[in-house]
């Protein structure tokens, strides 16, 4: 195997290093766009558990008027008797 000129074999464990360090960092940088990725997705079902939970609650507190009003015009009304 021939020997490698002088230049190369100086340049060459800075280039490795220097390929290893923009490696390193390209992962870093793609680490940290999976994680905002994934946090803006649990952002967003938070919003969407907020909003259910809303509309639960909208439900619930509609619910013992419809009560009130289904007992009201019931055709045998619920009496203290029965």
């Amino acid at each position: 195997m021939p020997a490698l000129p002088p230049g190369l074999t100086e340049w060459l464990p800075s280039g490795f290093i220097t390929a290893f360090l923009g490696l390193l960092w390209y992962e870093q940088k793609a680490g940290e766009a999976r994680l905002n990725k994934r946090m803006d997705e649990l952002r967003e079902d938070l919003k969407e558990l907020r909003r259910d939970q809303k509309e639960t609650r909208q439900k619930v507190d509609e619910l013992p008027m419809k009560i009130l009003e289904l007992l009201r015009t019931a055709k045998h009304p619920v009496t203290p008797e029965r």
